[in-house]
């Protein structure tokens, strides 16, 4: 009964999105795959992907005008969030007799048509140029989707269309530019938290603004929105009478999720593998470059190199004792299984001749017995693989992502520490020694801010938070200090004798260009917020031991590196 039990649910399930295999295959082979299995007809949809970590993007019927439904409310409130943003407006601003506020959440949250009239009526009037207020509203938005609003297809003015292209561009600058429009996301991270995109794919937090039409028997759905995978996504659908549209919707959403977390290790492995090839070569360059160095100093030199280089097989020495380590393991685990299988035997056995010696012994209640010890066995080995099946934790992980991410900003690496699962240290104790790395360590510290996104989703014994952090971009300041060092430099060289300059070999001496780059960096760093940026970070949580840890994604260490770490 336990056994029928647990096995109901993937009886009536439709889990054909979850269990599908994303091995060799590409986006084009994922899609494909989702219209063979409900016959859609190309023609009626239209889809876009976008990958904000890496760029990865596809479309199906790319620059095709559909109807975008509700939709459109979404680059309509990017108008005024982002006027908030600007100051020019605030959240309790009347418009049209409502505070933007209510007009925001209604349009969004709720899909309110009426709010959204007001917003585009009075988005109409700043524009004067004798257009209608729609096609003024329209004109105003065109910078969003990136189009020209002068140069665009007429279509575009025509109705309430955009094409995949369109729509990907406008959440993609939604989903980087957060602080432009505040308050969006958050409004689109509540809107129909159970359907549309959202519908079966609850493993990740999802923004969305779904859309929905119906013009006689023809049914018009679509949904875009940004996916926080480990690489967070933009995708979009369209449909225009397409058969079990919801279903394909989402699948669509299931697949575009799946497909991302599937490629994101593979990706990381291949770029950790590419580092270390590159590293070796540059080793194995430098090691030949000193071995033909020494050969030419002396004979001596050369042969204590090659002695090094005949040292190399060790590693597949090393290598081949690893292999014989991971054989002796799997003889082991046979070895286990054939005990397992023998014991097992023996019992059958026993039960056998005690029925033939002993009538007191039932045979169907001996075979029984015999059946539920091996169930019990059975499911006592599973337990060990697969751990807790149902599990009550306690405590918050929000509050223990919000007293890590707290520990962080604050520099108490300790507490920070203390919350972390399988980590015990990020770096960022370790102070540089020099003055300048000092000035660049101290400003990326002090550029440090978070804020929470939305509710912590608690699946089990995990957790997941999504943050907004912000961080100095280390890499964004190199150009402007390098210009600075220069500049510098040019002035000491007019003010200054080129013996106090420059060395014999007519280059900058050591103290004259540390000086300029000291200056240059102090002048960069005193508008540090200029270069400021901010990612979505999901915190990964994990219970064990009786409370919740913090498992950091390769995104936060990468923004806690100031986007130096690869």
């Amino acid at each position: 009964m336990c056994l029928m039990v647990s096995l109901c649910p993937s009886a009536f399930a439709d889990a054909w999105a979850e269990n599908f295999s994303y091995e060799g295959k590409s986006w084009d082979q994922v899609v494909e795959a989702l219209f063979e299995r409900y016959e859609v007809d190309e023609e009626k949809i239209g889809l876009g992907y976008y990958n904000l970590n890496t760029g990865e993007e596809h479309y199906v019927n790319e620059d095709k005008y559909m109807v975008s439904g509700s939709m459109f409310k979404v680059p309509l409130n990017m108008l005024f969030t982002e006027k908030v943003s600007n100051g020019e407006l605030a959240m309790d601003d009347l418009i049209g007799g409502y505070r933007y506020s209510e007009l925001l959440r209604g349009s969004i949250v709720n899909s309110n048509n009426d709010y959204a009239k007001i917003l585009w009526n009075e988005a109409g009037r700043w524009i004067e140029n004798g257009n209608s207020v729609y096609h003024r509203y329209r004109e105003l938005i065109a910078p969003y989707m990136g189009v020209d609003p002068e140069n665009v297809d007429e279509k575009y003015y025509e109705n309430n269309f955009f094409t995949p292209k369109q729509m990907v561009t406008c959440i993609k600058l939604l989903a980087e530019n957060t602080d432009r429009f505040p308050g969006l996301i958050e409004a689109m991270q509540e809107a129909e938290p159970h359907n549309y995109f959202k519908l079966r794919e609850q493993r990740y937090d999802i923004a969305h603004k779904y859309g929905y039409l119906t013009d006689g028997p023809k049914l018009y759905m679509c949904d875009c929105a940004i996916a926080y995978t480990d690489d967070p996504i933009v995708f979009v659908m369209f449909t225009d009478g397409v058969n079990k549209a919801y279903d394909v919707m989402a699948d669509y959403a299931t697949l575009m999720c799946g497909y991302t977390q599937y490629n994101t290790p593979l990706r990381l492995e291949a770029e950790e593998k590419a580092k270390a090839e590159e590293a070796a070569r540059a080793e194995a360059e430098a090691a030949a470059q000193s071995a033909e160095e020494a050969k030419a100093e002396d004979t001596e030199k050369e042969e204590a190199a090659e002695s090094m280089n005949n040292e190399l097989p060790g590693e597949s020495l090393a290598n081949a004792g690893t292999d014989i380590s991971a054989d002796s393991v799997s003889i082991l685990g046979l070895g286990s299984t054939i005990c397992f299988i023998l014991v097992l035997a023996a019992l059958i056995a026993v039960i056998v001749l005690l029925i033939k010696k002993r009538s007191l012994i039932q045979p169907m209640w001996a075979v029984l017995a015999v059946v539920f010890t091996v169930a019990a066995v059975v499911l006592s080995m599973l337990g060990v693989k697969l751990g807790t099946i149902v599990a009550k934790p306690t405590g918050d992980p929000q509050a223990v992502a919000k007293e890590f991410m707290d520990s962080i900003i604050s520099g108490d690496y300790d507490t920070a520490y203390s919350l972390l699962n399988g980590y015990s240290s990020l770096g960022l104790e370790n102070q540089p020694s020099d003055e300048s790395g000092q000035l660049m360590y101290d400003a990326l510290k002090n550029s440090f801010s978070y804020e929470l996104t939305g509710d912590c989703f608690i699946n089990k014994l995990e957790a997941k938070q999504q943050i907004q952090f912000t961080f100095l971009d280390l890499p964004a300041t190199e150009a402007d200090i390098q210009a600075k060092t220069e500049a510098i430099l040019k002035d000491i060289v007019a003010s200054r004798p080129a013996k106090a300059v420059y060395d014999e070999n007519n280059n900058y001496l050591p103290e004259v260009a540390h000086e300029a780059y000291a200056k240059a960096l102090n002048e960069v760093l005193k508008n540090a917020s200029e270069y400021y940026t901010n990612a979505g970070i999901q915190l990964q949580l994990v219970y064990s031991d009786g409370s919740w840890s913090v498992i950091p994604a390769h995104s936060l260490i990468k923004a806690l590196s100031g986007n130096t770490a690869n």
